[in-house]
């Protein structure tokens, strides 16, 4: 594997390294995925999004999802909805208390529960209540604050640049640029050229975010736009490994490339699984049959084995069959597949105008 050094993403007295962070996924990233990821190599994780008028009720779900596990070996950055800048600022000031070490803003969800609360992407068509936010909870803590932002609403109000500067001057500390409108939502192309127009107009630390699938792609954002770090969400699920690669590429941690075998695969999928079973005793089994078929997607003969699995209700035989499975590729010498999207995938070109491909 080359090598390549990226600089440590600073954010406040916050040393992120490799600049590489676990995006936010509501339903994914409880405190389970968020370890599994940061041992295999991400520099900062994210947990779920987190109500504030949740955190202000002390609702005790909403606690749980920002549960922070201390055997975590990199920071956890909390994300926080809600469209009240003085309850943003209230259950800020609250998750320091419990040992928060960042608050990160967010501004780009597009799921329309979240933006009926006027909370979410719908902020960026109200960036003076944004930047209101942002300095109510800056005045509230003493940790860093970012905000998640997307383009605009759509192609008619792409504005990243604007807002990236009212945020900055409310106090951000820093942004996070996913390069799609809230319209989009994950379709069409994520269009970098932003990214790099804020990084140029801003002078705080600007992480990227959008269709990054593998450590070409990585480390081609980070080279084309200037960004100080990369962000990952939807790529890394059942692939903790892309982490793993890209942080042994970027010299940081050569020492995950041990991790890289069928061996590593099948301890990560039990691992997983049994957690899960200790953290949500009482959800449903199809939240458990999940997990194997996230770490089973890109395999081969992935489609008999999810049919076996369906077929499946006890999470001790989903294990066992996938250890099966497992024992079979490695007896076959099958190649183990680290990275699921090929090398050599190329980045899409984005239209000219800065609005990213439409569907």
């Amino acid at each position: 594997m080359y090598s390549f050094d990226p600089d440590p993403l600073r954010i406040g007295p916050l040393a992120v390294d490799p600049p590489l962070i676990l995006a936010p996924m509501a339903g994914i990233t409880d405190r389970v995925y968020r370890r599994i990821m940061a041992e295999h190599g991400a520099g900062m994780v994210t947990t779920e999004m987190i109500s504030a008028e949740g955190i202000c009720r002390n609702s005790r779900a909403t606690w749980n999802l920002c549960t922070v596990d201390p055997l975590h070996p990199v920071p956890t950055a909390v994300q926080l909805f809600g469209a009240r800048p003085e309850a943003m600022a209230e259950a800020a000031h609250r998750l320091e208390q419990q040992g928060a070490v960042l608050i990160d803003i967010n501004a780009g969800c597009p799921v329309r529960k979240v933006m009926r609360q006027g909370a979410g992407a719908i902020l960026l068509e109200n960036p003076g209540l944004l930047a209101l936010i942002v300095e109510q909870v800056k005045r509230a803590v003493t940790l860093p604050v970012t905000v998640k932002i997307r383009l605009g609403w759509d192609e008619q109000s792409v504005r990243p640049v604007e807002i990236a500067r009212r945020l900055a001057a409310a106090g951000a500390d820093g942004l996070t640029v996913h390069a799609r409108t809230a319209r989009q939502h994950y379709a069409g192309v994520a269009d970098w050229s932003w990214i790099s127009q804020v990084k140029a107009a801003v002078d705080i630390p600007v992480i990227g975010n959008g269709d990054v699938t593998s450590p070409a792609l990585a480390q081609r954002m980070l080279w084309e736009t200037g960004c100080d770090g990369v962000m990952v969400g939807r790529a890394s699920i059942g692939n903790p490994w892309l982490f793993a690669v890209i942080a042994a590429r970027w010299g940081v941690r050569p020492d995950l490339e041990r991790t890289l075998n069928w061996t590593d695969f099948r301890e990560t999928v039990r691992f997983h699984v049994e957690e899960l079973l200790k953290l949500r005793r009482k959800k449903g089994i199809g939240l458990l049959r999940r997990i194997p078929m996230w770490y089973l997607s890109g395999c081969p003969g992935v489609s008999q084995v999810r049919q076996q699995l369906m077929a499946l209700s006890e999470p001790e035989r989903m294990l066992d069959l996938v250890d099966t499975k497992v024992e079979e590729w490695q007896a076959r010498d099958v190649p183990f597949p680290a990275v699921k999207v090929p090398e050599d995938a190329g980045l899409p070109v984005a239209t000219s105008n800065g609005s990213g491909d439409k569907d």
